[in-house]
């Protein structure tokens, strides 16, 4: 085994800088279209071939919102696919309904009220699609989400599933505007609400409709066998916050793993995607990819995904996700084999599974495509605004890197890979 350790963390740090200054990268905005420039321009500067590849999205873009109640306005972030309001808001009273199950409804009255709910934390869940359906059944104009962290947590009105046709229904009988603020702010609303008939009015400026994302592909040839390929990947997009975790650390690891390995021969053909549009999309960017290569997937001889892993707990090398409707298990072989490189590199890291889905990764495996994801469990910011460069660790960003770039490299040059399925 050849070991590759001279990344530099400071190097991928500047870069994080850059792709959080491009903004909060909704999927198909202006910020993420600015991030998939820089990240063209970093490949092209370590001499990969770059192509890429644009699809349509339904996307959705916040530009700003509020709650005022008693007076007093609350900083708010909408559900991602809530529809907006007139400039003027929606007034109405509010009610509170616990955690917004159909128990919770029972003796009360919600009709052309504003239905005021705490997120669980017991199930830590964050699509609100049966919690918003329930309340627009019932009559309601308008939903606020408590969370259970003292910031907003930025949830959205998919149903969590993992089937492309199940996961985005309509919120029947018709949408209403749904919002989020934060513990505080929401235990200070709920005092407000002592007196009787406390009204609020919320307000949502948004964009629902059909834009374009992008996937970058950066592309450096195999020398004996071109046909085969070793891809490593990670979305680009952010969901509506800096990003700086989720997804800026898996972007800027492949940026610098361009570099390690720009002027190293490759038996086989390395390729590095930054993916678009992942965040409460259904991994639109990987089903696009998918989509416009289905014919050649099977030359896919292992895969490796970057999604936040630059803050939490220590690193993972995950086993597998389990979503509502399916169970998903990646590839043991490439699994025990990135453990086993960090291993003999002297890093840690460990065998994790998700219980609350997965990303990219699970759309390839799905497809056929042997792969795992590298990820540290436990960042509580993500999702957040608080997802900021501060909480990213720049050593863990050297972590990662020199542990996959030693992957792929050995991957690209092993004589055979029929060992990490």
């Amino acid at each position: 085994m050849q070991a590759l350790q001279n990344s530099v963390s400071q190097r991928m740090y500047e870069d994080l800088k850059k792709l959080v200054g491009c903004g909060n990268r909704f999927a198909g905005s202006e910020a993420e279209w600015k991030a998939a420039e820089f990240v063209r321009e970093t490949f092209k500067k370590s001499t990969f071939s770059v192509v890429e590849e644009k699809f349509p999205i339904q996307a959705f873009e916040e530009m700003k919102s509020s709650v005022e109640v008693g007076g007093k306005e609350f900083s708010s972030r909408t559900m991602f696919y809530s529809i907006g309001t007139p400039a003027e808001g929606i007034e109405g009273e509010l009610v509170f309904a616990g955690i917004g199950r159909e128990e919770d409804y029972i003796d009360i009255d919600v009709k052309d009220k504003i239905v005021i709910i705490h997120r669980d934390k017991e199930t830590e869940k964050d699509q609100f699609w049966p919690e918003v359906c329930t309340a627009a059944k019932r009559g309601a104009k308008g939903f606020i989400l408590i969370n259970f962290d003292p910031w907003v947590f930025i949830t959205t009105l998919e149903t969590g599933f993992f089937k492309k046709e199940e996961r985005f229904l309509p919120i029947e009988p018709n949408p209403i505007p749904a919002l989020i603020v934060n513990r505080d702010d929401g235990a200070e609303i709920l005092r407000m609400m002592d007196k009787e008939g406390q009204k609020a009015c919320i307000k949502a400026e948004v964009f629902n409709g059909e834009r374009e994302s992008v996937n970058v592909r950066a592309i450096k040839e195999g020398t004996e066998m071109p046909e085969e390929k070793i891809l490593v990947y990670g979305h680009r997009d952010s969901a509506g916050t800096p990003g700086a975790n989720d997804n800026g650390s898996g972007t800027v690891i492949m940026l610098e793993i361009a570099r390690l390995l720009k002027d190293l021969p490759m038996k086989r053909t390395v390729e590095l995607v930054s993916l678009g549009a992942e965040e409460q999309l259904g991994s639109a960017g990987s089903d696009a990819y998918i989509m416009e290569h289905r014919e050649t997937l099977s030359n896919i001889k292992a895969g490796i995904e970057l999604d936040m892993v630059a803050a939490g707990s220590p690193v993972w090398v995950m086993e597998g996700g389990n979503w509502p409707d399916c169970k998903i298990q990646f590839a043991k072989g490439i699994c025990d084999y990135v453990v086993d490189t960090a291993e003999k590199m002297g890093y840690y890291m460990e065998k994790g599974f998700c219980a609350l889905g997965t990303p990219d990764s699970g759309r390839f495996t799905h497809s056929g495509v042997s792969t795992t994801w590298i990820w540290g469990p436990g960042d509580i910011h993500y999702h957040s605004p608080e997802d900021t460069l501060d909480k990213v660790d720049p050593n863990k960003l050297k972590v990662v890197a020199d542990v996959i770039a030693t992957a792929v490299y050995n991957l690209a040059n092993k004589e055979c890979l029929e060992d990490m399925k």
